[in-house]
């Protein structure tokens, strides 16, 4: 029997998908749904969810912020979190050191310490700055 894939969901895609104007929206629930119907498991870690929250909180409600926390934090919720170690926030700042563009957050460089240091299958960003340090994007799978 296969283990199932391990996909990293990146803040953009929660966005993207909570955010029916958001210029992803279709296109992140498209992944999605494709997603679902394979053998694969969804992870994200706390620095996502306290970023999604923050973001939702600003560009839709507090009330969808609220909500959004409330289905992550389910008991029936379909993601599994990671906490940010020192251990994988050392592997960030190692990344985050060297990176050349200004534009890079820190979430996104211990996003990659932890898909690294965890040994995931693929990340579900629209952010290419993964594919150009080397990780492979689902729609890469």
């Amino acid at each position: 029997m296969n283990d199932p894939a391990t996909i990293f969901v990146d803040s953009d895609v929660f966005v993207s998908i909570l955010r029916k104007d958001d210029s992803s929206h279709q296109k992140a629930k498209k992944l999605y749904l494709q997603l679902e119907k394979l053998n694969v498991s969804f992870a994200t870690s706390n620095y996502v969810f306290a970023e999604v929250t923050t973001v939702i909180s600003q560009k839709i409600s507090h009330h969808a912020a609220i909500e959004f926390i409330s289905n992550m934090r389910s008991p029936d919720s379909i993601y599994h979190f990671i906490r940010i170690t020192p251990e994988i926030e050392e592997m960030a700042i190692e990344i985050f050191k060297k990176q050349t563009s200004k534009n890079i957050s820190f979430v996104d460089c211990t996003n990659m310490a932890l898909v690294k240091h965890d040994n995931l299958d693929a990340i579900f960003s629209f952010d290419e700055i993964y594919k150009k340090n080397g990780y492979k994007l689902v729609n890469e799978l």
